[in-house]
């Protein structure tokens, strides 16, 4: 009986013990992801010099807060709400739509990834879709335009294009918006093919247990102890190798969506997004702090994907918008391809004297 007891004892001790240990390494991994995840690039940018701090701060804390689930299509979670950043209950950011078109009303999904959905705007309005919708609501037209930001972070052609298949398509829009390049650049060609190797997998691992527990840190940290190059799997990171391949899968992928549009009667608008280094823009000294010794051949390889907007015959319309901001002195860019609201809006101009006419033909 007494050994008994003692053995319960023990497995509790043991218990404890665990939870202490995980406890202290939790509290440990919220210290170290302080600077890892609260402190955003554009906190300390020019681009936002004349927003208070503590304002900042807490946008960068809402944009962490937003919980997205990985899955074929990475869809952003309905319903979720904050100060500056809402989710709608379709998962779109913005005021909430419904999924019949309105009467009388052009019907525009814009997709991409991070700089879509705006992941450094200070409200909803202020990202380039919702910069877009205003621009629209300025003007006397025959017809209501309903502007929806469908981006998701770190979204790319293999995520995107069955999103527009599988759900956009279900919505009745009348343009669809595809608004990126980065994503697809750097996002390493493993991923793109789906052989993660271990370290890829781990990654994946990882970031789908902060689809379920965002504020749980723990892995995190054991992930950077892991691997040897914590970017090597983020959408910040740049991969050369197979590039070529990648263009290929990227080109295949959008003409498959855009006849998936045509038999539906609804056009498509392919757009290459400006990165820091695009264009014949001077950078400014601040922006200089983004650069790395890759610099010169991301903005290179970006251009491949502009030569090849030709051969998506499939797809009704095609755009390169890399130099948008020549004729604009200041700083844009906070990191190599995010902007913030400024940056928005002048994207938001450009695609608007794209896309008036088509409306109007229509």
């Amino acid at each position: 009986m007494s050994v008994q007891v003692s053995y319960k004892k023990q497995t509790i001790f043991g218990i404890l013990l665990l939870l202490i240990i995980f406890a202290v390494i939790e509290i440990f991994a919220q210290i170290y992801q302080i600077d890892e995840e609260e402190s955003c690039n554009f906190v300390k940018s020019e681009i936002y010099k004349d927003v208070p701090e503590d304002v900042l701060f807490k946008m960068c804390n809402e944009y962490h807060k937003i919980k997205l689930t990985h899955n074929t299509y990475w869809q952003i979670h309905p319903n979720q709400h904050h100060e500056y950043v809402n989710i709608n209950s379709f998962g779109f950011r913005g005021s909430e739509i419904s999924m019949e078109k309105p009467s009388n009303t052009f019907r525009v999904f814009v997709v991409g990834g991070s700089t879509t959905f705006g992941s450094a705007s200070t409200s909803d309005e202020n990202t380039m879709p919702g910069y877009l919708q205003k621009k629209f609501d300025m003007v006397d037209l025959d017809i209501d335009i309903e502007i929806i930001n469908a981006g998701t972070v770190g979204a790319y052609s293999k995520t995107e294009a069955p999103f527009v298949k599988d759900v956009l398509l279900n919505f009745d829009p009348d343009l669809i918006i595809i608004f990126d390049g980065w994503n697809d650049l750097q996002i390493s060609y493993t991923s793109h093919i789906d052989q993660r190797g271990t370290q890829g997998q781990l990654y994946d691992i990882v970031r789908d247990l902060y689809d379920i527990a965002p504020y749980y840190k723990t892995p995190f940290v054991i992930r950077e102890i892991v691997m040897e190059n914590r970017n090597a799997f983020s959408a910040t990171a740049w991969d050369e190798e197979n590039l070529e391949e990648k263009i290929k899968l990227w080109k295949e992928r959008w003409n498959e969506a855009c006849v998936s549009a045509q038999q539906k009667d609804i056009q498509t608008f392919i757009m290459i997004q400006p990165i820091l280094g695009t264009g014949d823009r001077t950078i400014t000294q601040f922006e200089k702090q983004a650069l790395s010794e890759n610099f010169d051949k991301v903005p290179i390889a970006l251009k491949k994907y502009v030569d090849t907007l030709p051969e998506l015959t499939n797809c009704t319309y095609y755009a390169d918008l890399t130099h948008v901001f020549d004729e604009h002195e200041g700083t844009i860019f906070f990191d190599r391809g995010h902007v913030g609201d400024e940056g928005n809006m002048i994207i938001a101009n450009e695609i608007y004297e794209l896309v008036l006419p088509i409306i109007q033909e229509s």
